[in-house]
């Protein structure tokens, strides 16, 4: 009996610090991971809500040349490389030119090329009991799959900057990625850089 009392408290403490180490992961910019110990950044507050579904772009109304359409999802609990776990946005995209597809990371088998979670801070107002309404901003990793037959290894990264917008009723994501060009001057990805995605 007293094994049991004793595994009963041991659990009991141990969800009681597990609970006490979740942040919410508007405030992760406030926390430095080293200096505690190991924290769950969650999404407590729905944050990352706003961003997943299904959005898309196409240069033309009318005559569409290029279009993109992009799936962003949440994976919760995901492992941050060890000093931490962070709730965070993954994603599939299809892209294609004149109806000829040139990616399809649905199909590819490949679990994302653009993620993350970080949420920018001054996008973000907090009533009087502390409560986020709305953090609109968020800053994710950016690659795309191999390029012009390069080895992955090789292939360019950049930050993806995601502003959402709500304009009379029309859910959007503004688009930009920031990247270094490549030697000859010229942006290294095929999706363009800079783009306003409706939301489907």
């Amino acid at each position: 009996m007293k094994t049991i009392v004793k595994l009963l408290v041991l659990l009991a403490v141990s969800i009681g610090y597990a609970q006490d180490n979740i942040v919410p992961i508007e405030e992760t910019h406030l926390h430095d991971p080293f200096e505690q110990p190991k924290v769950y950044y969650k999404d407590i507050n729905g944050v990352l809500d706003k961003f997943i579904g299904t959005w898309r772009w196409q240069n033309s109304p009318t005559n569409p040349t290029k279009v993109f359409e992009i799936t962003f999802y949440k994976i919760e609990n995901r492992d941050g490389g060890g000093s931490s776990f962070t709730d965070e946005l993954k994603s599939s995209f299809i892209y294609s030119v004149n109806g000829t597809i040139v990616y399809d990371t649905s199909i590819d088998g490949i679990e994302s090329w653009i993620s993350g979670s970080i949420l920018i801070p001054n996008s973000s107002y907090t009533t009087s009991s502390g409560l986020i309404i709305n953090h609109t901003k968020m800053q994710l990793g950016y690659s795309e799959p191999i390029i012009d037959g390069r080895p992955l290894r090789k292939n360019p990264d950049g930050k993806l900057h995601l502003e959402y917008q709500n304009v009379n009723g029309v859910e959007r994501l503004v688009w930009n990625v920031e990247c270094f060009l490549d030697q000859n001057g010229n942006i290294p990805f095929r999706i363009p850089i800079t783009m306003t995605l409706i939301k489907q």
